[in-house]
């Protein structure tokens, strides 16, 4: 564990906020070398969509954790704007970014699904780096132990399942998946679905690993509830995006 990454005078740069840095740059990066794939939606309108997403889903995402966190931030209400400590619950990130992205492509006047479709996979790719500074920051770990992959923590004297590194892991391949599948000849939203349908898939098993006190509604976390209504989400818009696409290409054939 690692929380202070480098320390130069007065300036300290703290693990977590640097790998939240570096995976915003490197998606934003790969994202804008896809512009060539979608000529109808300029760099700097895309550059915009995705910064839009990043600072509302930033908000989004602290918000539910303090929300779940009440009673600590009650105590220490000026820790709420506390980035660089960690603190983010993707859930709220997810659904603050989708609503703020509806918002900016209707007042661009762009179609929704073929901007998420171009995006969803670099939101992927940044959660990766982002989950790698979860590791780094101690946050979000994993259960006690005794034997298989662990990792002990400093100040204590258990193993923990290495969740975080993980989690990085399959969302590094969720990315891969997903830009694989974006070159197939699919209808417009489909891999935003599929996004939907993986991530909410991953997060409700992977939250069985877990070791923090995550909420618990009727014996099962509250995180894992989110995931499973993330995937029944996603699973839903496939099927109605896809029985709309074929009612359109019916009707371009009956005329």
């Amino acid at each position: 564990m690692h929380r202070v990454f480098l320390q130069i005078g007065p300036c300290t740069f703290y693990s977590y906020g640097l790998c939240v840095a570096i995976g915003f740059l490197v998606s934003a990066f790969f994202l804008l070398r896809s512009v060539d794939k979608c000529s109808d939606i300029s760099r700097g309108t895309i550059l915009d969509c995705f910064i839009t997403l990043l600072i509302s889903g930033l908000i989004g995402g602290r918000l539910l954790y303090v929300f779940i966190n009440w009673e600590y931030y009650l105590r220490f209400p000026f820790r709420i704007l506390m980035f660089h400590e960690g603190g983010l619950a993707f859930q709220g990130a997810l659904i603050t970014a989708v609503f703020s992205g509806i918002v900016f492509c209707g007042i661009k006047k762009i179609s929704f699904w073929k901007m998420s479709d171009l995006i969803v996979p670099y939101i992927a790719l940044g959660q990766a780096f982002g989950r790698i500074g979860c590791f780094l920051n101690g946050c979000c770990y994993g259960g006690i132990v005794q034997s298989g992959c662990r990792v002990t923590f400093p100040g204590e004297d258990v193993c923990r399942i290495p969740v975080q590194l993980y989690s990085s892991m399959i969302l590094f391949l969720i990315c891969m998946l997903l830009l694989k599948l974006r070159q197939k000849d699919f209808f417009q939203g489909v891999i935003f679905a599929l996004y939907l349908v993986l991530y909410g898939a991953f997060r409700f098993f992977i939250d069985f690993l877990r070791g923090d006190n995550l909420v618990l509604i009727c014996g099962i976390k509250l995180s894992q509830i989110i995931g499973a209504g993330t995937f029944l989400i996603g699973l839903l818009l496939f099927f109605v995006l896809k029985y709309k696409k074929s009612k359109e290409r019916v009707k371009l054939i009956t005329k």
